[in-house]
């Protein structure tokens, strides 16, 4: 006990002297039109998880229509008005009260329901994908949403490149709301890829006569506001739509982001009482207005949720972590929960696996790698480094400089110097891609997503992320397999707790740390945002009040 109270004090100390590193503000900003239409709502749903419950003031009688909802955030983006050439959820943010998709993240946050589309399906005999839309919707410069609509949104995605669409081998109207898409392959995530990440709509007519330039920062969809103006240095502004489909919605007058330089000017903003809802503050930043009293928006396990932590390069000949005892000794010499604490307290939440706790993948029999410094000492002596050894740790920005300098700490006390190699964001995406061109050596930096259709990242047959410089294992690789094709949801399930108890336990192949999402805070004033509740890239500003 003394020496783990010993190791928790080097933690803080050092962190305190970081003076309290946090996470980079996203980027984004638009422009506008107008919309129209009715349907009533009906949803299906695939798949199942759990739900948490937001911090976010429920609806309450006080609640009342009307009213502007002031954001505020820093820094701005590429541009809200071509979901095809969206780089980060951030973007949808900002677009959202625009733009809507085919299909939705459920309130159980991994569920998929329909929402422009009145019914999905996926045929797993005949490779074909039907997509039946609503009726009598329009976008916001007048023109119909109907399946040639549908048809040329996805016609975007596969020419600037998505990899949403990678088994779909074509796709055609087969009726003024019908869709046929016919499947190179069957794939779990086929809708989710297609109409939830790959659906969201914009006005065909209104791009093919504004070119790329104009329609990046315009958005024209189909959703509750209109985009009045906006100016990617400073503010974007959203009136109501009244011709939206949905009856009595929106249920504001109009929302107004203020894109700032910098987060402290943003922080300043939202304390002033000149913003109800501020997007993206730092750590130390969310403390500050966890312990004011502020209420942070959602929680961290909304769909897409970020895992953090690293990954070792395992499959790198004569690398010292090429051993699977190395691997596990170095996680067993850190006190993982106590690190998370120090970095994010409540703001993190601690997993030994890549799963959110309490999630329909994980597995809640994983041992995983609890604080064990003796034991590290004996794995490390076991694989021939009794003596001690060095290693590096590459990763990118004070976050990941922060991260490793309380890790640095604890392997220093079983004998392993930790080499820190801080490098820019092209470097570090260089060599945790598997397109890149650099390999990476002892432990990179991971940030990747605890969601079983982002397994494929890093494991399968042909993963993007950190691969090239991990050990692949058959096993593994087949457990992909079935988690990826299989239509036997009991089948699914078991490969699922078989892959995290493989991963950690069996080979050590990564060690996820903590889960986490962007940081949202809003005054009692507001109502029903939807920030951060379901999916974290996006929310729901027709439901929205101000009370």
């Amino acid at each position: 006990m003394a020496r783990k109270l010993t190791a928790l004090a080097l933690v803080l100390a050092m962190l305190l002297a970081l003076g309290g590193c946090g996470g980079k503000a996203p980027e984004s900003s638009a422009t506008g039109s107008q919309a129209q239409s009715k349907a009533e709502s009906k949803t299906e749903s695939k798949v199942s998880s759990q739900a948490a419950e937001s911090k976010e003031p429920a609806s309450s009688q006080a609640s009342q229509d009307g009213g502007v909802l002031r954001i505020v955030t820093a820094g701005k983006g590429s541009g809200i008005g071509f979901p095809a050439g969206f780089i980060g959820y951030f973007e949808r943010i900002y677009s959202d009260p625009a733009l809507e998709s085919l299909a939705r993240i459920g309130a159980d946050k991994s569920s998929v329901e329909p929402w422009l589309a009145e019914d999905i399906s996926v045929d797993p005999e005949a490779l074909e994908m039907t997509v039946t839309l609503r009726q009598g919707i329009t976008f916001s410069d007048g023109t119909p949403f109907n399946a040639e609509a549908v048809i040329k949104n996805w016609g975007y995605y596969v020419e600037n490149g998505s990899n949403r669409f990678k088994n779909v081998e074509s796709f055609e109207a087969t009726g003024e709301y019908e869709v046929k898409a016919k499947l190179t392959e069957y794939d779990n995530s086929t809708i989710l890829n297609t109409c939830v990440e790959g659906g969201w709509m914009i006005s065909p007519a209104f791009y093919e006569e504004n070119g790329d330039d104009v329609v990046y920062t315009t958005p024209v969809g189909t959703g509750p506001f209109v985009c009045e103006s906006s100016n990617l240095d400073s503010e974007i502004v959203y009136t109501k739509n009244e011709n939206y489909w949905q009856d009595g919605k929106p249920y504001l007058d109009g929302i107004k982001i203020t894109l700032c330089a910098d987060a402290t000017t943003a922080m300043t903003i939202f304390k002033s009482g000149d913003a109800d809802i501020l997007l993206f503050p730092d750590t130390t930043q969310a403390q500050e207005l966890l312990d004011a009293g502020y209420h942070m928006l959602g929680s961290a396990d909304a769909y897409f949720p970020s895992t953090s932590g690293f990954t070792f390069s395992s499959g790198v000949e004569d690398s010292p972590v090429s051993s699977a005892d190395v691997r596990k000794a170095i996680c067993y010499a850190i006190d993982s929960e106590a690190i998370v604490e120090a970095l994010g307290g409540e703001l993190y939440q601690f997993t030994n696996q890549l799963a959110v706790p309490g999630s329909e993948t994980y597995n809640d029999q994983v041992a995983g790698y609890p604080y064990d410094p003796e034991k590290a000492k004996e794995l490390l002596s076991a694989a021939g480094y009794g003596d001690g050894l060095t290693i590096k740790a590459t990763g990118s920005g004070a976050g990941a400089e922060a991260f490793f300098t309380l890790i640095q700490a604890y392997l220093a006390q079983v004998g392993v110097t930790l080499e820190i190699d801080l490098v820019d964001s092209a470097v570090y995406n260089a060599k945790r891609m598997v397109a890149g061109d650099d390999n990476y050596d002892g432990l990179i930096f991971l940030q990747g997503a605890a969601v079983k259709e982002r397994y494929f990242d890093m494991f399968g047959e042909s993963p993007t992320h950190y691969a090239r410089s991990m050990a692949q294992y058959d096993d593994v690789n087949g457990l992909m397999d079935v988690i990826k094709f299989s239509t036997d949801e009991e089948k699914v399930h078991e490969a699922l707790m078989d892959f995290q108890s493989k991963i950690i336990d069996e080979y050590c192949l990564i060690k996820p740390m903590y889960i986490s999402g962007y940081l949202m805070f809003a005054t009692d004033s507001v109502a029903d945002s939807g920030l951060m509740e379901t999916h974290k890239g996006w929310w729901t500003p027709a439901d929205c009040k101000l009370q």
